[in-house]
């Protein structure tokens, strides 16, 4: 047993020895920051380019257009046609101009079901909306980089980031108002991703059968979701689909204790939600596209 101990230890030295230069040979070369390769460190660089980079961004003020300039140059980089659709409000709290900026197909199929996926890139004038709403931005970005790389057939997506909704819902009720008759003949589904990352759990609230398909899912994963109330229709940009008597879901995470406050900022950001809430809203597409 001495001898087999010493051995061992004669062993585990040269080992010792040799490791650091194997793991010199084997580890890649570090020479700056790698790139994010999976959909939540994605959206994660998009969450601090909007609260961080750009910062506080309430609809009409140069950081919201920034905002927006950021975001259609993202879709156009993809491929995507990117509209600029602009418009005015008046509120209680003032005047001003801010836009939605959409992004299509190049040759959207004028036929197929009509799926809008959305999220608003406005935040409160009290914090950055690192989670309200970077984290339903960037998982929208994240969304069209998906379907751009591997399309879903059968069904025309349209990804809108609204302006103003905390102001009151009214870049979504500008888009409502804008759509043509055929594209609301042929609408199937509206969802809106808003403050997807900070909180307890995944909840959903609108149409059915989406709120099924989207609980069954999110069960499917090991969570378990919450079904919100109707009084939850006027919370996100879905609303006014609802109103307008078009399907819609809004996909929301409960409860962030930094709603509307300084401390939405970018670092309280999880990736594992906004990757959890884009599957759900991949497979939502993947049934419109079906119907």
């Amino acid at each position: 047993m001495t001898r087999l101990i010493r051995l061992a230890n004669i062993l585990a030295a040269t080992l010792a020895l040799l490791l650091p230069a194997v793991l010199a040979v084997a580890a890649p070369e570090t020479d700056g920051p790698t790139a994010a390769t999976s959909f939540g460190e994605r959206a994660l660089e998009t969450v601090r380019v909007l609260s961080e980079d750009i910062g506080i961004r309430p609809a009409g003020t140069d950081a919201d257009t920034r905002a927006a300039e950021y975001l259609a140059d993202q879709f156009s980089a993809m491929g995507y046609d990117v509209t600029f659709d602009p418009f005015s409000f008046r509120t209680a709290r003032g005047a001003g101009t801010t836009q939605n900026v959409i992004a299509r197909y190049p040759e959207e199929d004028p036929s197929a079901p009509l799926v809008i996926v959305g999220g608003h890139y406005d935040s409160v004038p009290a914090g950055p909306g690192g989670n309200d709403n970077g984290s339903g931005t960037a998982t929208v970005i994240e969304l069209a980089r998906q379907l751009a790389a591997d399309p879903v057939p059968r069904v025309a997506v349209r990804y809108v980031t609204f302006g103003a909704e905390e102001l009151g819902l009214l870049g979504s009720e500008h888009f409502v108002r804008e759509l043509t008759s055929p594209d609301r003949a042929r609408f199937q589904l509206m969802i809106s991703l808003d403050m997807l990352s900070v909180g307890e759990q995944p909840a959903f609230q609108g149409s059915e059968p989406w709120v099924s398909h989207a609980v069954a899912r999110a069960w499917s994963q090991g969570w378990d979701p919450v079904r919100l109330p109707p009084r939850f229709g006027r919370l996100s940009d879905h609303g006014p689909f609802l109103e307008a008597g078009l399907p819609g879901i809004f996909f929301y995470w409960t409860d962030d204790p930094c709603w509307h406050l300084a401390c939405d900022v970018a670092t309280r950001v999880q990736p594992g939600p906004m990757e959890l809430m884009g599957a759900i809203a991949l497979e939502l597409i993947r049934i419109a596209a079906g119907r």
